[in-house]
């Protein structure tokens, strides 16, 4: 399942997943270093514990995925906040996908030819068989740079949701087209298919063949909530032998089927894609925007991509927050973010203050935190 992947990891250390060769016989996994326990720091994410290694700049790694400082919380996280109310975790609480379905990227000059047929492939992947569209920078403030990590390995890390000009996906030298679809796809807020809470109905974990510092890989999270079924085929899930020590494997189908590393995207990751990153801006047709669309309950679990009206407001529910994309009564969606700079770390804003950042509105709250005024419409 792909969609809202948002769970838990405990190794810190690149993971590389090993694309399969003839038809998803054979698995050739690779990682980069061992990461033991005593290099990772405790951090809450979406109110659950989460085991990091620090690499500067304030981000941290967890298998192969990148966190932001911003993205922890103090252990209270509320699944299902009310639309409109002000954000509690600053400029980037969770997890934020990609406004206008668009991932903006900057190749970095450090790739190979090689690299950069593998991640032209991959978006080519995305792009042809879901709603996400791609567009090389020209001088947007928010994008992830793909660069060339220098380790001789089918390997990579991504970040993971929109993280700013600080976003990246680092390619191993012999990384591949499923490895680099599979970043993609943390960039765009997904993680791990088998920390989904309901994943003991589906699959059987060997905690006595995990690695040290991995058996966080494995756990359930019950903060992961992901349309549609679970998916042992999904491109977001490893396969039997990721993070083995011995060997043996790590996962295995309740029947006792070995899970491959597909490669590639599945039916139910398009599906899923295309659920939380839906096509069309749902205004422009002379009515008003918020016609049709049913007001915010607090007795409903929504999915990322859903639409609610609140208090004279049309809303879109992110990973972890609402975002609010126009008024009651307007005929199209404007955008809100016209004439407003990004935001600077160099700058002290006042009170009231408003910025632009990672395709979002912000206004200055009394103290250091941000209250989330919507999206940026424009591409």
């Amino acid at each position: 399942m792909k969609t809202k992947k948002l769970i838990n990891y405990g190794k810190a250390a690149f993971i590389c997943l090993g694309l399969l060769v003839s038809a998803c016989t054979n698995e050739d996994f690779e990682e980069s270093e061992q990461i033991n326990n005593t290099q990772l720091e405790k951090k809450s994410f979406l109110g659950e514990t989460l085991y990091v290694k620090p690499i500067g700049n304030g981000e941290y790694i967890a298998g192969d995925v990148i966190y932001n400082e911003s993205m922890f919380d103090n252990g209270d996280f509320d699944i299902n906040p009310v639309p409109g109310e002000v954000e509690k975790l600053g400029l980037a609480p969770g997890v934020t996908k990609w406004p206008n379905n668009t991932i903006i990227y900057v190749l970095s000059n450090n790739l190979t030819s090689n690299q950069r047929q593998v991640t032209l492939e991959s978006i080519e992947q995305w792009s042809s068989k879901t709603n996400i569209k791609f567009k090389e920078r020209t001088n947007e403030n928010y994008y992830v740079t793909i660069r060339n990590n220098g380790d001789n390995c089918n390997c990579a890390n991504a970040s993971l949701g929109v993280q700013g000009t600080r976003g990246t996906i680092n390619m191993g030298v012999r990384t591949g087209t499923g490895v680099m679809t599979h970043e993609i796809g943390h960039t765009l807020g997904y993680l791990h298919e088998q920390n989904r809470s309901d994943r003991d109905q589906f699959v059987q974990i060997f905690p006595e063949n995990i690695q040290d510092g991995a058996i966080s890989q494995f756990r359930i999270s019950n903060n992961s909530v992901n349309p549609g079924p679970f998916d042992v085929k999904s491109i977001m899930i490893y396969s039997s032998f990721t993070f083995s020590k011995n060997g043996q494997p790590v996962m295995l189908e309740l029947d006792g089927t070995r899970i491959p590393f597909n490669g590639r995207l599945s039916a139910e990751d398009i599906a899923g894609t295309n659920l939380l990153y839906p096509d069309g801006d749902g205004g422009g047709d002379g009515n008003d925007i918020c016609e049709g669309i049913e007001e915010w309950s607090r007795n409903i679990r929504y999915n990322v991509g859903d639409r609610v009206t609140y208090q004279g407001f049309l809303y879109e529910r992110d990973f972890n927050s609402w975002n609010q994309i126009g008024k009651c009564g307007d005929t199209q969606i404007s955008d809100i973010c016209e004439g407003v700079d990004a935001y600077n770390g160099s700058r002290n804003y006042a009170t009231g203050d408003l910025v632009t950042y990672n395709g979002y509105l912000y206004r200055k709250l009394e103290g250091r935190g941000w209250s989330n005024q919507g999206r940026c419409t424009s591409n």
